[in-house]
């Protein structure tokens, strides 16, 4: 039987996943749908690792990536996004094959039809050792340990008056979408325009040093000034410099939140 978890934060979309897969799979077990960040890392190390994860990129709580960073996933993952700006991120993890929402019944076939022959391919020719995941869990594993991620970015090329000025990560405020783009805030309170989407940042940035606030915000450690409980429990974080709008953390991710000002 194959067993599938999917993840994915809106309900409507995930129940005509579930619907698409089933019809296609009738044999197939979803052993989970999941909604969030949290969810996940909290679901997989105390379960049985499935065989496939139907994963969607974009959370209620951030970008699905940082379960890859916070826990050991050795399933194969097949990623959903509505956008194709993450399809090298996604095989840089557990990615076997990227899909385009609305997801109809040919892509969630090709998908499948690609994890099957992988499966296998790496079931019948990988030879387990001892102590190792069989097939092609095993190669994923292998794969995350051979692969070097790269390293947090000391610094951002920004760009400023036909020049491309370096900020250090260190003297980084937060950043904030505005008016459809993302800009850079320094904590001196210097402002500056970006290319790059608020996800390719948050997979750069030190999760260390940075947190996903919400859709809009991803602030620094440096800038936090405190932390205000806020209506329907969830936590209004305080900067200096002050964001454009009210940074506001919801309610899945406030543990979260809290431990990782503590732990600074």
């Amino acid at each position: 039987m194959l067993t599938i978890l999917i993840v994915e934060d809106e309900l409507r979309p995930a129940r005509a996943l579930q619907r698409l897969l089933l019809s296609e799979r009738p044999d197939a077990q979803v052993v989970a749908h999941l909604e969030s960040i949290a969810d996940a890392v909290a679901w997989l190390p105390a379960h049985p690792a499935p065989d496939l994860i139907l994963m969607d990129i974009h959370l209620s709580d951030g970008s699905s990536f940082e379960i890859f960073r916070r826990v050991e996933v050795t399933s194969p993952v097949i990623f959903i996004t509505a956008y194709d700006e993450h399809a090298l991120e996604a095989f840089q993890v557990n990615g076997i094959d990227y899909l385009l929402k609305p997801i109809g019944r040919e892509s969630l076939q090709r998908g499948l039809h690609k994890f099957e022959a992988l499966q296998r391919h790496y079931t019948s020719t990988v030879a387990p050792t001892a102590g190792a995941l069989p097939g092609l869990p095993a190669l994923l594993r292998t794969m995350q340990q051979l692969s070097s991620a790269p390293a947090h970015p000391s610094s951002w090329l920004v760009p400023h008056k036909n020049k491309l000025l370096p900020i250090a990560a260190a003297d980084v405020a937060h950043f904030v979408i505005r008016h459809g783009a993302v800009h850079l805030t320094t904590l001196e309170g210097q402002q500056y325009p970006l290319d790059s989407s608020l996800e390719e940042l948050e997979a750069q940035a030190d999760p260390q040093q940075f947190f996903r606030a919400n859709r809009q915000v991803l602030f620094a450690r440096a800038s936090v000034v405190a932390l205000e409980p806020y209506s329907n429990s969830r936590m209004l974080v305080h900067l200096q410099p002050p964001a454009p709008e009210s940074v506001i953390v919801p309610k899945l991710r406030v543990t979260e939140l809290r431990r990782w000002v503590s732990a600074g």
